[in-house]
Parts: C-alpha cells; sequence; structure tokens
C-alpha cells in the first residue's frame, strides 16, 4: 500500500446511517465536492452500477444508463453539487424505487488525524491535525497531497479542471481581495463570477465565506509567475484605492515583488497611514516606496519602528512633526535642553508643550516661561495637550506641588488612546506618572503605568519606557520581584531608558543584599551614567545608581553626576517636588559612607520641602529618626509614626527598614519587639529578606555560618573573632528574629535572605 493511499473510510455519525439506509436503496446518488471522498465511497457498493464525476454525463450517456436500470441493474452515481446538468437530473428523476441522495461532508479533526496517522505510518499530534484541518478544510484528497513530499506539485492538479476565469478569480481572493462581486468583475474583466465562483466550490477550493481554503491559496499563488501577481495586485490596489478601502495587503506585496511604479504612489502612502499603528516598520519601508525621500511620514515612521537614526535622516525640519522627530531622538539619547530649544522654532501646540517640558528639563526656567507665555495656537486636541503639558511642568518647579500633581494625572488622560502612534519626546503617561512618584504618590503612578502598560501591547515608541517606569514604582514600594517582572528584558535601548534600566538591576540587586549581583551591574550602570547628561528627570536613576555605589565603595565615580543634580534642582530654586527623593537617596548614600555631615545637609533640604510637600515631611521625619537611631537615640513610638507615614506613601520597604533599624540600636528591648513585629508587618509579600535588613553585616555574616551548622568557635575561626564575640551576636540575632533558642534560631535563619553574608 502506498504510504499516501486513500486510507480508511472516515465518516461522521450522521453520514454513516445515511449510508446504512442508501445500501438498503435500489439506487444511491453521491454528491460532494472534489477530494471529499465520493470515489472512495462508491467502491463500496457492490453488485452495482458505479458512475464517477456524473456532472459531466451526456445525454446518450444517461439513455445507456437507463437501459441498464430498465434491465434490472442498480445505479450508484457520484456528481460534484455544479456544474448544473440537465441530463444527470433526468436520469435521477428516471430512477425506478427508491433513491437515497447522500451528501459527504469534510472530515472532522479527529478524522483528519487519523487520516494523518494512517497516510504517514506513524502518529500525529493533536496540533499537527488541528493545523492540517485549518489548511484543508477536512477534505481528505487536500490532506493527503499535504502530506505528500511534494505538496505544491501534488495539489496543482486540482487546478488543471478550472477556466482561466476561474482560476484568476482564486488568485485574486488570495491575494486578498474581498469577495466583492463587483470589484472582481472590473479587476478580472469578467463576464460570470458566479460560474466562476461555483466552479471554486465544487471544486472544493473556495469557503463558504468566499476565501480561499489556505492550501489553496498558497498553492496558486506559488504557482502563478510574479508578472501575473504583480499586474493583478496592482490592479486590486488601485480599484480598492479609488473607492476608499484598505490597500495595505497589496502595497506590501507590491514592495514584495520590487514594482516600483509612480502611478501607485498614493496606493503606498495610503497603506503606511494604514498599518504604522501596528507595524511602523512596514509604514516606513511604504513611505519610503512613494520616493518623496525626506518626509514626516518617513520620520515618524521610522522613529515609531525604534529606527531613531533612519528617522533623523530622513527629517530636514521644515515641518512641526519633524521637528518632533528630531526632538524626541535628542531627548532619549540625553539632549533633553536641546530637544527643547529645537522645538521652540515650532508653530504646533504639542511641539511647543514639549519645548517647555525639554527646557525645564536642562534648568532653564526663564526660557521655558518665556514660551509658555509666548503665542500659543489653539483648535486641535494636541494644541490643547500641548499647552496643558506646559503648564503642568512648569507648576511642578513654580507652583504648588499637590496641585501640579492633579493637573499632571489629569493631562495623561489627554489623547492617550493616539500616544503609541504619536512621536513625542516623552508620553503624557510617563511624565505624569514620574510627578507623581516625586511627589510620593506611589499608588496613583503604578495606576496610570499600568494602565499605559496595557495599552502598549508591547508597541509604541514609549512602552519600553512605561515598563520601565513601572518597574521603578514597584522597587520603590518594596517588591523586588515584581519590579524584575515588569522590567524588560535586555534589549538594545536609547541613553535615556537604558540609564533607568541599569539603575534597576542596581536597585533590585542591593534590595536583596546580593552583594556579587550588585557589584556585577555596577560597571554598566556606570557607562549608562556617563553617556546620559544629568537632567531633571533622570535624578531619580542617578541617585538610585549614587546609593548602590557608596555600597560598593564606588561613590567617587557618582560624585560630579550629583554636584551636576544639585547645581540643576538649585538653578530651578530647588523645587520641592523633584527635589526630596534625590535628597533622600543621597541621605542614604551618604549614611553607607559615614559622611555625616553630607546626611545632615540632605535632612536639612527635606526639612526646608517639608512645609509645601507632604511627602518632603515624611522623608524628613525618616532621615531625622534614622540619624537619631543611629546615635542610639530612638524614640519607638515616634520611629513607629514615621514608618506607617512612608508605608502611606507607598515606600514600604523604606518603613520596615527604619523600623528594623531603630530595633538594632535600642536599649529597651520591649521597644525592639515592637519595631521588629512593624519591620515584619511592613515587609508583607517580601518574606523573609526584610529580617535579613535588620541585621548588621557582621551579625550576617555570622548568621550564615550558624545556619550552616559551624560551631561558635568555628564561626570564630572563620571570621577571625573570638566564640565568645560570637555568642554575642548570636545573642543579638536572636533577639531581633525573636529566636529563643538555638534550634528556634536555625528555623527562623530558614526564611532569610543572607546573600549579603557571602
Amino acid at each position: 500500500m502506498s504510504p499516501l493511499s486513500a486510507g480508511p473510510l472516515l465518516l461522521d455519525s450522521g453520514t454513516t446511517r445515511a449510508l446504512e439506509r442508501a445500501r438498503a436503496a435500489d439506487h444511491v446518488v453521491l454528491t460532494g465536492p472534489a477530494g471529499c471522498g465520493k470515489t472512495t465511497v462508491l467502491r463500496t457498493f457492490e453488485n452495482a452500477v458505479a458512475v464517477d464525476d456524473g456532472h459531466l454525463l451526456g445525454e446518450d450517456d444517461v439513455d445507456r444508463l437507463l437501459r441498464e436500470v430498465a434491465a434490472g441493474a442498480r445505479l450508484v452515481v457520484a456528481h460534484r453539487p455544479w456544474p448544473d446538468n440537465r441530463a444527470l437530473t433526468r436520469l435521477v428523476a428516471a430512477l425506478p424505487g427508491s433513491v437515497v441522495r447522500l451528501q459527504l461532508r469534510p472530515l472532522s479533526r479527529e478524522h483528519v488525524r487519523s487520516l494523518a496517522a494512517h497516510a504517514l505510518d506513524t502518529e500525529v499530534s493533536e496540533a499537527f491535525a488541528h493545523r492540517l484541518h485549518d489548511r484543508t478544510g477536512g477534505t481528505p484528497r487536500f490532506v493527503l497531497d499535504e502530506l505528500s513530499p511534494d505538496p505544491l506539485a501534488a495539489f496543482a492538479r486540482h487546478f488543471d479542471e478550472l477556466s482561466v476565469a476561474a482560476n484568476d478569480l482564486l488568485l485574486a481572493l488570495a491575494l486578498g481581495a474581498p469577495f466583492d462581486v463587483d470589484l472582481l468583475t472590473t479587476a478580472l474583466d469578467l463576464r460570470a463570477t458566479s460560474e466562476s465562483v461555483e466552479a471554486l466550490r465544487s471544486a472544493g477550493l473556495l469557503q463558504l465565506d468566499g476565501t480561499p481554503l489556505p492550501v489553496a491559496a498558497d498553492a496558486v499563488t506559488a504557482l502563478a509567475p510574479a508578472e501575473q501577481r504583480a499586474d493583478l495586485l496592482r490592479k486590486l490596489a488601485l480599484l480598492q484605492a479609488g473607492r476608499a478601502q484598505p490597500v495595505s495587503g497589496y502595497a506590501e506585496q507590491l514592495l514584495a515583488l520590487g514594482v516600483a511604479d509612480p502611478g501607485l504612489l498614493g496606493v503606498f502612502s495610503a497603506a503606511g497611514h494604514e498599518v504604522i499603528n501596528d507595524d511602523p516598520a512596514l509604514a516606513a519601508r511604504l513611505f519610503t516606496a512613494t520616493g518623496t525621500g525626506a518626509s514626516a511620514d518617513v520620520a515618524r515612521a521610522r522613529a515609531l519602528s525604534g529606527d531613531l537614526d533612519g528617522a533623523v535622516e530622513a527629517v530636514n525640519l521644515d515641518h512641526a512633526d519633524e521637528l518632533l522627530v528630531a526632538a524626541t531622538v535628542l531627548t532619549m539619547r540625553g539632549q533633553v535642553g536641546r530637544g527643547g530649544e529645537l522645538l521652540r522654532r515650532s508653530d504646533n501646540g504639542l511641539a511647543l508643550g514639549f519645548a517647555v517640558t525639554g527646557l525645564l528639563g536642562a534648568g532653564r526656567v526663564e526660557e521655558a516661561r518665556a514660551v509658555r507665555l509666548g503665542p500659543q495656537p489653539d483648535g486641535s486636541l494636541t494644541d490643547t495637550l500641548g499647552q496643558r503639558l506646559a503648564a503642568v511642568v512648569l507648576d511642578t518647579v513654580t507652583g504648588p506641588p499637590m496641585a501640579a500633581v492633579a493637573a499632571a494625572v489629569a493631562t495623561a488622560g489627554v489623547n492617550q488612546a493616539g500616544s503609541r502612534a504619536s512621536v513625542q519626546p516623552d508620553s503624557p503617561t510617563a511624565l505624569a506618572a514620574l510627578i507623581c512618584v516625586h511627589a510620593g504618590e506611589l499608588t496613583v503612578a503604578k495606576s496610570l503605568l499600568t494602565k499605559a502598560v496595557q495599552g502598549d501591547d508591547g508597541r509604541g515608541l514609549h512602552a519600553d519606557r512605561h515598563r520601565l517606569l513601572l518597574a521603578t514604582v514597584e522597587l520603590l514600594c518594596g517588591d523586588v520581584e515584581e519590579a524584575q517582572r515588569f522590567l524588560p528584558l535586555e534589549t538594545v535601548r536609547e541613553p535615556r531608558e537604558a540609564l533607568f534600566a541599569a539603575a534597576l538591576e542596581l536597585g533590585a540587586a542591593r534590595r536583596t543584599g546580593d552583594l556579587h549581583a550588585l557589584r556585577a551591574a555596577w560597571e554598566p550602570a556606570q557607562q549608562a551614567l556617563v553617556v546620559h547628561p544629568v537632567d531633571l528627570y533622570t535624578l531619580l536613576p542617578l541617585t538610585e545608581i549614587a546609593v548602590a555605589a557608596a555600597r560598593i565603595g564606588q561613590f567617587h565615580r557618582v560624585e560630579a553626576h550629583l554636584t551636576e543634580a544639585w547645581t540643576l534642582l538649585g538653578d530651578l530654586g530647588n523645587p520641592p517636588l523633584w527635589s526630596v527623593l534625590p535628597r533622600w537617596h543621597a541621605f542614604h548614600a551618604a549614611l553607607l559612607l559615614g559622611d555625616h555631615a553630607a546626611a545632615e545637609e540632605h535632612t536639612a533640604a527635606l526639612e526646608d520641602a517639608a512645609e509645601a510637600l507632604p511627602f518632603a515631611r515624611a522623608l524628613a521625619a525618616g532621615a531625622r529618626c534614622w540619624s537619631r537611631a543611629g546615635r542610639g537615640e530612638v524614640d519607638h513610638v515616634r520611629v513607629e509614626a514615621v514608618a506607617q507615614e512612608l508605608r502611606a506613601h507607598g515606600l514600604r520597604a523604606d518603613a520596615a527598614r527604619l523600623a528594623g533599624h531603630a530595633a538594632m540600636h535600642t536599649t529597651d528591648r520591649k521597644a525592639m519587639t515592637q519595631l521588629l513585629d512593624i519591620a515584619r508587618q511592613f515587609h508583607g509579600a517580601s518574606g523573609g529578606q526584610g529580617n535579613a535588613e535588620v541585621l548588621s553585616d557582621r551579625e550576617q555574616e555570622v548568621a550564615a555560618l550558624v545556619r550552616d551548622g559551624l560551631t561558635y568557635r568555628e564561626v570564630g575561626d572563620a571570621l577571625f573573632i573570638s566564640a565568645k564575640t560570637v555568642e554575642h551576636h548570636v545573642t543579638r540575632i536572636r533577639n531581633k528574629l525573636g529566636a529563643k533558642n538555638r534550634r528556634e534560631l536555625e528555623r527562623a535563619l530558614e526564611d532569610v535572605d543572607l546573600s549579603v553574608a557571602r
């Protein structure tokens, strides 16, 4: 038996019952499109006159068959549903006795799987069978053709019996033409399109909805000469463009065929606008094919696709959209001030709004204010968005901080639906979220960014930025695992996003106490910092990197950047909203360095901002409690209240660390227990790693060795300290972890992340 023989008779239950009735009838008529198994079923009738392809019978054939029937013969006729055949109709009407008509249906998915297993003489997966069914529609002959060594050659014979008109119609549909009789008749110059449609359905090549069977579409496209495809695509594209219908499917295929036709410029341009949201790289190719060279459309599409170098090449700066493209590239590459300068030339409201944003980010507040107060276009939604952006960012520096936060959140919703397809230096959502983070409104920032990430669906110029900012929020909240989940996979990034990603890597390693990972992430972070000049919107990653640098003895490599940051904030008048979170990070860097004078300077700056911003008040109180606890001055009631306030702003991990830090330095056993309980409570989902943060580095080293089962003397030998000192450390560790004895201590240490001790 051939490996691709017809195989077993595979029928659904309804057809099987009908076939049993047919076997008892005087005569049988089998109907179905080509390849559905009529011939196979026909062969199962014994002692009967079997007639295949009954739709091709002539009058003489019918007369002969009727004579045989009159002589007592049993007749079984198989035919396709088209073409209508008067001779066949006369034959069936003249048959004496009982006549059963049997309609054959396509195979089910399970039957396709059985047929494929029989043909290949091996089991096939359910997924493979489902794909095979989808491609062939369950037609047995097509299934066997698809499984043959040369599927294209095997399938090609099904086109041989089709007319030229039917072949052309199938090709047009395979190339993406809609099932529109008027369009197809015009494009193909047909007189009787309906006949070609029926011919294709009868051949099993056309589905009920008018789309070709996938296997047929692939085959007819592959077999048609390129010139024929190009000519047909051109006709379809021009006809559809004239009817204001989508043309991108045709235009993409014309590009692939290398068709360069001045008459198609309008088609390529329309197609580019159709696909720019979902496939900006294709849009860029389509716009380029129009032959206009440097254009706003080409620049915008290239920028949205991530090809910023190509976008800049296409810009000639005589159009507002092109100015936005150039400024966007400059901003993403760390030149926020230069981007703002460029946009001052625009007469577009959105561009002017981002001019204010850029100039302010570089510390040039008076220039930003001058743009904001200058002539403003009015009327469009983007003009309104630009004006609101300008007002919001200026208010974050010169106005009441919390009012600016509320305005920023409101602005984030303006035109957000269209921002994915826009080329802008930043998205309104990213700016609003960054403002919320600096104001201590982490919950609001998280809500804004979560919605943006879901809306981006991984696409858009600022999709990576949204995810990085969301990861930053999770990190500040203390949820390292969630931050790492939202941290996008390693990819080639522009300097702004690269700086945020590097800071996230360092921040996650620092918070988990993974000193090895911290050191490994340092050099990439330092390189990202060098590449990106200091600006207002990257103070957060800069100061996060500074804390990590202090932790591993590399602070001298970020000092110049921090000096620039304080100078920038000074030029802006030290606005509380932008100053306090960087000062909070710098305070912790100073503590790690043992620089108490710098720590006091940052605390004083926080206290100066406390009246204007609730978040500043919480951070100032936290810094003051931290410093006093380090000197042994622990007011546990005050510490608890401040920790609660930090937690209310979303800084759950910082609240826990403050409570743990105070617990480590108090001599009041009851206060220590209460503060440790608070620390554990605030860490919540962070698990055991929070307990490690209330231990000093030396205590973590001792705890790690004790957990490994070493005796006090062995621990002392390993750390070059006495066994008595080890015992003293273990006592403090037990007190901090609430363990009454060595066994409880070992159990408690199982849930503690002591990776810093390694």
